[in-house]
């Protein structure tokens, strides 16, 4: 699969896991590829490198909003601005998924 067919995906975790969130095998076969991470809450930038080696973790959520290639923002956990995260998600033109 070239990487111009890849699907980008950019993650926002809003609380501390005890497993990193993985992609699903039919998420992968379609072309879903991680491009950005948030680290934000519990989850440090040093874990989230390690859990997520080759994805670039940022500090901003603009910094994924505002990214053309990202396509879908999954945003796991629950917070409380939750739906100010979704909200402005979609207002940036991201298709958006809540695990």
């Amino acid at each position: 699969m070239s990487m111009a067919a890849f699907k980008y995906i950019g993650l926002i975790a809003t609380q501390q896991n005890e497993m990193p969130i993985t992609l699903s095998t039919g998420s992968i076969e379609n072309g879903y590829k991680l491009k950005k991470v948030l680290a934000q809450q519990d989850l440090s930038t040093g874990l989230a490198e390690s859990w997520y080696p080759g994805v670039e973790v940022v500090g901003n959520l603009r910094e994924i909003l505002e990214d053309d290639k990202i396509e879908l923002v999954v945003v796991a956990g629950k917070s409380e601005n939750q739906l100010d995260i979704i909200r402005q998600a979609t207002e940036a033109g991201k298709f958006v998924r809540v695990i």
